[in-house]
C-alpha cells in the first residue's frame, strides 16, 4: 500500500492539489510529525496559491528538521515570488549551511544574487540616467538564461531529498563520439554504479570512483565519502535508474556520460540531469568527476 505522501504526489501529478491536500491532512491528523507529508502539504498549498499557509509549513519544517535543506529552498522560492530577495537569500544560505553540496540551492542562490544586483543597478540608473557602465551591467543581468521565478519554481517532489552534488564550475572539454565497445563498457559501469546505490552496497558504490575523484564545491574526498555512506545507509529503500545515456570522449582515456537520473526512496523521489566523467584506470572505467546540470 502506497504511503500517504506518495498517494498525494500521484494526485498532484494529475493536478488534483485539493484532493492531495485532503489526504495529507488526514494523514497528519493521525501523525502530526510525518515530515514527508508535511513537506508534500507545503507543495500542495503552494500549488493552490495558499502562499502564507505554505510558508508556515516550510518555516515549521526548518524549525523541527533543521538538517533538511529542502524546506529552506522552497521557502526561498516563495520569498522570491514575493520579491523579498533578501529573505530568499537568507533561506538559501541556511540550506547550504546544512548541505554545502546542494546543487539546487547553489543555482537558486546565484539567481537571487542576480536579482539583487539587478535591483541595485536599477536604483543606480534612476540616480544617474547617463551612466552607461551601469546600463551595460543591467543589460548583462537581463541576459541571464532563466529568470529567477522560473529557476526557483517548486520542483514538484513531495519529499525531503538527499542533497545532490554541486553544479560544475569548469568549462567542459571538447567531446568526440565513442566507439560501440567503449559505449557498452560505460553503460555497464553505469549499471553497476546504480545497482550498488540501489542495493545500498556502499563499498561497491564507492569503488566505482577513481582515486583521483574530486568532489564538487571544495568538499574533501573523505568528507564526501562519509556523507555518501550516511545518505545511502539512512533510507530503508532506494531505487536509482539511469535513462537516456549519451556518451562522448573528452580525452583518449576519458569519457563523459550524460543521463537522466531517476531517484526514489522511502523519503524522497526526483529526477535530475546527471553527468559522470569516467577515466580508464587499469582496464576499468572509474568516475573522476560528478555533477548535475
Amino acid at each position: 500500500m502506497a504511503a500517504p505522501a506518495d498517494e498525494a504526489k500521484s494526485l498532484m501529478a494529475q493536478g488534483k492539489y485539493a484532493d492531495a491536500l485532503q489526504k495529507l491532512d488526514q494523514q497528519l491528523a493521525k501523525n502530526p510529525q510525518d515530515a514527508e507529508s508535511r513537506f508534500a502539504r507545503g507543495i500542495a498549498l503552494t500549488k493552490l496559491n495558499r502562499t502564507p499557509e505554505a510558508m508556515k509549513v516550510f518555516t515549521d519544517l526548518t524549525r523541527d528538521y533543521p538538517q533538511l535543506p529542502e524546506p529552506y529552498n522552497n521557502l526561498a522560492v516563495l520569498y522570491a515570488q514575493q520579491g523579498d530577495y533578501e529573505k530568499a537569500r537568507d533561506a538559501l544560505e541556511a540550506a547550504l549551511a546544512t548541505h554545502p553540496s546542494y546543487a539546487t540551492a547553489h543555482e537558486n542562490l546565484g539567481d537571487i544574487y542576480a536579482a539583487l544586483a539587478g535591483a541595485a543597478y536599477n536604483r543606480a540608473l534612476m540616480l544617474d540616467q547617463g551612466n552607461q557602465t551601469v546600463r551595460n551591467k543591467l543589460n548583462l543581468i537581463g541576459q541571464l538564461e532563466k529568470p529567477v521565478n522560473d529557476v526557483l519554481a517548486v520542483k514538484g517532489g513531495s519529499k525531503p531529498a538527499a542533497a545532490p552534488a554541486a553544479a560544475p564550475a569548469a568549462t567542459e572539454a571538447p567531446a568526440e563520439p565513442v566507439d560501440a565497445d567503449t559505449a557498452a563498457a560505460i553503460a555497464n559501469a553505469l549499471t553497476a554504479w546504480s545497482k550498488a546505490w540501489s542495493a545500498k552496497d556502499v563499498a561497491t558504490y564507492l569503488s566505482a570512483y577513481g582515486d583521483d575523484f574530486t568532489p564538487e564545491a571544495g568538499q574533501s574526498r573523505a568528507a564526501w565519502a562519509q556523507q555518501r555512506r550516511e545518505r545511502i545507509s539512512k533510507p530503508a529503500h532506494i531505487q536509482v535508474d539511469v535513462q537516456n545515456v549519451q556518451t562522448a570522449r573528452t580525452a583518449p582515456d576519458r569519457v563523459r556520460a550524460s543521463f537522466l537520473q531517476v531517484y526514489e526512496s522511502d523519503s524522497f523521489s526526483d529526477s535530475v540531469n546527471k553527468v559522470l566523467d569516467f577515466k580508464l584506470v587499469n582496464g576499468a572505467w572509474k568516475i573522476v568527476r560528478e555533477y548535475t546540470r
